[in-house]
């Protein structure tokens, strides 16, 4: 269902089947994408339909977040915090599990929406980028996360990006998961599965992270490019090979539904 709020266009997949109150899943396109790009090419809503969820695919108001990356300034943070807040006022979402979903540029602004209010968050799952270096969040509190990087992606390179990069600065993997393990008061990571049934040049490792406050997974993909995981569309050449091992929206579904 497409609708409006606070000027720009939401679409919206209601997939209960009875009035109450359900979760609701927030998904962020990346910068330059659509929230139509982002309903086709993730499969949330199947997830609804079958699980009873709520999904909210807002469109950013210029072509990317307000993640951080230049400046202070918190837009977006405000305008996801008030369609949050109308999403639980009119009853359609549960205020206890509200959950933040991005892809590149829209997992960063999920980064940066547990960072500045997780009071509002139960979750986030962040594919295909890492933590800022202008607005690295390193503090505050513990906030659950599900985490997705490709080796070969080459937008958010697993080595970090340069403070000069045009996309700005970014950490490596191995530092944006140190951060977090941190904030959520984790222990060591201990692999959970390794997947390797798809001849596509590409391979998963499924990592818990234990002894944490508040879960931490990691999804790593090795040969993957910058793409969604398990894309209902064709991939694009220009960032990098695609999986086929591991769709990334059951997965996520996972991870929040029985963290």
């Amino acid at each position: 269902m497409a609708d409006a709020f606070g000027g720009r266009p939401v679409t919206l997949t209601d997939g209960r089947t009875d009035p109450a109150a359900a979760p609701l899943i927030v998904a962020l396109h990346g910068a330059g994408g659509t929230a139509a790009n982002m309903q086709r090419k993730t499969g949330f809503d199947a997830i609804a339909a079958r699980h009873q969820l709520v999904i909210a695919y807002p469109n950013v108001e210029r072509r990317r977040w307000r993640d951080g990356r230049d400046s202070d300034d918190a837009t977006d943070v405000a305008y996801l915090a008030a369609l949050i807040e109308m999403l639980i006022a009119d009853g359609r979402a549960d205020p206890a599990r509200v959950y933040l979903v991005g892809h590149s540029n829209g997992g960063g602004m999920a980064m940066r929406m547990a960072c500045d209010r997780p009071d509002l968050i139960a979750g986030i799952a962040v594919v295909s980028t890492n933590l800022l270096t202008a607005y690295p969040c390193e503090g505050g509190t513990s906030v659950p996360a599900i985490f997705f990087h490709g080796s070969a992606d080459p937008i958010t390179p697993a080595q970090g990006r340069a403070e000069d990069h045009r996309f700005g600065g970014a950490y490596s993997v191995a530092r944006t998961l140190e951060v977090w393990a941190t904030r959520n008061r984790c222990r060591q990571p201990t692999l959970l599965q390794s997947l390797d049934a798809v001849d596509d040049g590409t391979t998963v490792d499924l990592i818990r992270y234990a002894g944490c406050r508040a879960p931490l997974v990691h999804v790593q993909i090795d040969g993957h490019g910058h793409g969604w995981p398990g894309t209902r569309l064709r991939p694009l050449r220009l960032l990098g090979p695609a999986t086929r091992e591991v769709d990334a929206a059951p997965l996520i579904w996972w991870f929040f539904d029985k963290m």
